[in-house]
C-alpha cells in the first residue's frame, strides 16, 4: 500500500477545510470499510478534521 503525496495533501487539506467550516464529520470522502489505502487516508482526514474543528 502506498499513499501518494497528492493523496496525502488532499486528505489533510479537505480535513482542515471541513473542520474550519464546521462541517459534520460525516462529510469525510473516504469509506469506513474501504481498502487499506482508503482507511489510512480516512484516519489522516479525521485527525486533521479534529485538530481544526471548533468542537462546538
Amino acid at each position: 500500500m502506498t499513499i501518494s503525496e497528492t493523496d496525502r495533501r488532499a486528505a489533510v487539506t479537505f480535513g482542515r477545510l471541513a473542520g474550519e467550516r464546521g462541517m459534520p464529520v460525516t462529510t469525510c470522502p473516504y469509506p469506513v470499510q474501504g481498502d487499506d489505502r482508503q482507511r489510512a487516508l480516512r484516519l489522516l482526514w479525521m485527525r486533521t478534521y479534529v485538530r481544526h474543528s471548533s468542537g462546538a
